[in-house]
């Protein structure tokens, strides 16, 4: 990740040859006759299935590798042959498509020999090498040494559907129908021959652990603060927690980095309620345009602001012009950029991100709670209306089967009577379960809220986009009185906060000013922490810090007493280090060095500077630094005709009125805009003086450092180990569910082992048997067993390159951990006739 793999790839890919259509058979000097391989077919644009009422597979689809599915997404190959009379060894050789860009490379299987005259067939579900129909790309072949062998290029907007490319001798490329995966031209089969495996390439940079010292907030209780106190990371899970000088018997430090944080370790935010693929969208300064309004001169309902005018323009536009390929073609970056926003944040997971096209970022920077985590994917989400038709199955049966964890359901946004009447539907229709998370809720009164607290259902509360759209919010505390459990969550970019660490303090504002201080200060960083973890029955996993969670963690500067304090009143500055599943993502420069060396870039701040690593070249687009994905984002919001013009194949004839716009700044600390707008609304500050959230942020700093701060913390009296006195519920979240049953998260399963220290003190497996420590060999015996080990090493080491070579033989296919998302895979673009002539183009 970050700058030296850059610099490698970069380098790496120097000599690779890109004529815009042609093809190239370079090899290095006297290897020439044993390597040359050649990239001898790529087929881009497979047919897509389409049936009707006058056809059955319409565009005469084949599924060439035998997978069931059709199209882009599983059809795509590159072929490889061998032309020479001798077999080449093409084990470890890498697939790649464009430089420092497109998807990301992979490595071909060991073992892997192609015989004299031999053709093998790579295809996308093993490379995951995405070729760009309209940008047009790039195959490079490179062998084990990183020497290129062989290219082939395309032009963009070329590619017929059914029709591969083939290079001709005289260095050109050809269509040709039908496309002959893993076999030559003048031979026929159903289905492709020789398939192989590519696996993606470690991007290296891996922090396998960690101890971070410093106040460690748990959540726990309110009661759980461990001042002078130590997280042990390891291996993507917190193995030990405790507080004072003496380490718990059974840790073993050895290799362990430790990292004085001089700051407060919370739980990572999570944040229950997103439309991250909005959040590039500053927030919108609109007025209310029709005369049914609320009380306070605001919307009344969802289905009002939708019909302003301006929204298209403002909103709508904004987020298709970014996110479809024939114009700005920035989906992944536009994610990125929005995850980011996200851990500046210190936001360890989101919900609301996009359910397909996942691949170029939903294993890197935040968590996406819909998306497959924790060995399992039992969270639903449904952001229309609710329908009175609306049955709900895959809610009900989930339920009753207890494989459902959430179903997050956007119910009652207003303050009318229509958006109240949409929880009768629920009811009526038997979908008040449990698992259910109300977003918004805003028009529910204390009768509904009794419902929900009786199923043990919980709220999604947004305060300050309830304001901005209605001019009030939710009554969460008649929600809090019937029992249901709230978080909080921003919304999205265009009517909420940047992340859930800014929706804080519209929360304390609105509930030290209108709610007479109702909810304490740990209850308020409870529904950023601990509340959303349980609502998404992810409490076994995150949302506080215990040994056996995953270590998802946010370390904030220390610059008041009170550590919940410390968290409300945090600032953009203050996010000392965000870590996901034990992997640092964001934070300050001197912590992300000493973690990650210098596989970082700088993101620039008001007044202060900030790290983030967001490559990663074992996924796609992995090597999109955050310079670039800054610049093509304020480049595509500015709408500049130029840019356009060279840029999209879509026409602009619908979008007259578009207008450029500002990108959503990172941070909320100097976005002037940003407080503009909230203090503007006359709606929006009936009730509260909104002006006020402008305190929380007028600190005196230097270099991000807050002024004239000196917290003294008194160290607790402990004897080593933990002074945890409210242990994690180390009951499975889903007993039943089969989606976890190959989930090695083992959160319960360590009650046994518990007698050897507190709670939170350790994870047993991830220490050493303190028996073992106190165990030692002296003298002739000492060499003796030395020489022994030696030789059974050895033996071992070649005994373990035997069985992977025979298992790598056996199975030359690829394994991939996430499985494709369903809904990437039933897309099918629009498909020009059977036949096209030779000026069609794809849709």
């Amino acid at each position: 990740m970050g700058r030296v793999s850059s610099i490698a790839i970069a380098f790496l890919l120097l000599c690779v040859v890109m004529a815009p259509h042609g093809h190239s058979q370079e090899t290095t000097e006297d290897e020439a006759s044993a390597q040359s391989i050649i990239i001898s077919e790529v087929l881009a644009s497979p047919n897509g299935m389409k049936n009707n009422e006058t056809c059955s597979n319409c565009y005469n689809a084949t599924d060439w590798n035998g997978d069931g599915e059709y199209g882009k997404f599983s059809d795509q190959f590159i072929e490889l042959h061998n032309p020479t009379s001798n077999p080449i060894n093409i084990s470890n050789w890498v697939l790649d498509d464009i430089a420092d860009g497109g998807s990301a490379p992979c490595q071909l299987a060991r073992n892997t020999i192609i015989q004299p005259g031999e053709y093998v067939s790579v295809f996308i579900n093993a490379s995951r090498i995405e070729l760009d129909y309209y940008d047009g790309d790039t195959v490079n072949l490179y062998n084990d040494q990183g020497t290129l062998i062989d290219a082939l290029s395309y032009p963009a907007r070329d590619s017929w559907y059914g029709n591969s490319y083939v290079p001709l001798d005289n260095g050109t490329i050809w269509k040709v129908r039908p496309p002959t995966p893993g076999y030559a031209q003048n031979e026929s089969f159903d289905v492709a021959q020789n398939m192989i495996g590519c696996f993606g390439i470690s991007d290296g940079g891996y922090v396998d652990s960690m101890l971070l010292e410093g106040r460690v907030v748990t959540m726990n209780s309110i009661s759980d603060v461990i001042n002078d106190g130590h997280v042990l990371v390891r291996d993507g899970k917190v193995a030990a927690v405790w507080g004072g000088d003496n380490i718990p018997q059974n840790v073993d430090l050895t290799g362990v980095p430790v990292i004085e944080t001089n700051g407060t370790i919370y739980p990572g935010l999570i944040d229950t309620h997103n439309h991250m693929h909005y959040n590039h969208i500053p927030l919108w300064d609109f007025e209310v345009h029709t005369s049914v309004t609320s009380e306070e001169g605001g919307y009344s309902n969802r289905n009002q602001w939708k019909n302003n005018p301006n929204y298209k323009r403002d909103i709508s536009w904004m987020k298709t012009f970014v996110q479809t390929a024939s114009m700005w073609n920035m989906a992944d970056q536009q994610m990125k950029y929005a995850e980011v926003m996200a851990v500046a944040g210190g936001v360890t997971s989101v919900q609301g991100s996009p359910a397909s096209n996942t691949d170029a970022w939903d294993s890197m920077l935040s968590r996406n709670i819909e998306l497959y985590n924790f060995g399992g994917d039992g969270i639903h989400t449904k952001v229309t209306t609710l329908e009175s038709d609306y049955t709900g199955n895959h809610i009900t049966s989930g339920n009753a089967s207890g494989s459902l964890n959430a179903w997050y359901l956007h119910l009652s946004e207003g303050v009318d009577e229509v958006s109240r009447a949409e929880f009768d539907i629920l009811v009526q229709n038997n979908l008040l379960v449990g698992e259910l998370i109300v977003i918004h809720g805003t028009a529910l009164t204390s009768v509904e809220f009794e419902k929900m607290g009786q199923v043990g259902a919980d709220l999604a509360w947004s305060p300050l986009s309830n304001l901005l759209l209605y001019g009030d919010t939710t009554d969460v505390v008649a929600a809090d009185q019937a029992g249901v459990r709230i978080s909080l969550a921003p919304d999205w970019g265009p009517s909420g906060s940047k992340n859930v660490l800014h929706e804080l303090k519209i929360a304390d504002m609105w509930n030290t000013n209108n709610l007479a201080s109702y909810f304490s200060d740990y209850e308020l960083a409870a529904m950023v922490t601990k509340n959303p973890a349980l609502a998404s029955n992810w409490h076994n996993y995150v949302g506080t810090i215990n040994a056996g969670l995953y270590a998802d963690l946010v370390v904030l500067d220390t610059f008041h007493q009170d550590p919940y304090r410390n968290l409300i009143e945090a600032i953009d500055a203050d996010v000392r280090l965000t870590i996901v599943n034990g992997q640092p993502v964001f934070g300050d420069v001197d912590l992300m060095s000493e973690l990650k060396g210098d596989d970082w870039e700088l993101v620039e701040g008001p007044g202060f500077n900030k790290a983030v690593d967001v490559t990663d070249r074992s996924i796609p687009e992995g090597t999109q630094s955050w310079a670039t994905i800054l610049q093509d984002m304020e480049m595509a919001m500015e709408l500049n005709p130029d840019d356009i013009a060279s840029t999209w194949s879509s026409s602009t004839d619908s979008y007259s009125s578009m207008q450029g716009n500002v990108l959503n700044s990172i941070f909320t600390t100097g976005d002037a805009r940003h407080f503009g707008v909230i203090t503007g609304s006359n709606h929006a500050n009936t009730h509260i003086n909104l002006a006020q959230l402008e305190n929380y942020y007028d600190i005196p700093m230097e270099n991000g450092d807050r002024t004239g701060v000196n917290v003294v913390l008194e160290p607790q009296d402990n004897t080593g180990g933990s002074t945890i006195s409210d242990p994690v519920d180390t009951t499975p979240v889903d007993d039943d569910n089969s989606d976890d049953s190959n989930d090695d998260a083992d959160t319960g399963g360590d009650s046994a082992r518990d007698s050897e220290c507190p709670p939170n003190c350790i994870l047993g497996e991830d220490v050493e048997d303190a028996s073992a420590e106190e165990s030692s060999l002296f003298g002739a015996e000492a060499l003796l067993a030395i020489i022994v080990i030696a030789l059974l090493v050895a033996i071992g080491l070649i005994t373990r390159n035997t069985e992977e070579d025979e298992e790598m033989d056996a199975d030359q296919t690829v394994i991939i951990e996430k499985e494709w998302n369903d809904e990437q895979k039933q897309f099918i673009p629009e498909l020009p006739p059977l036949a096209p002539p030779p000026s069609i183009e794809e849709e």
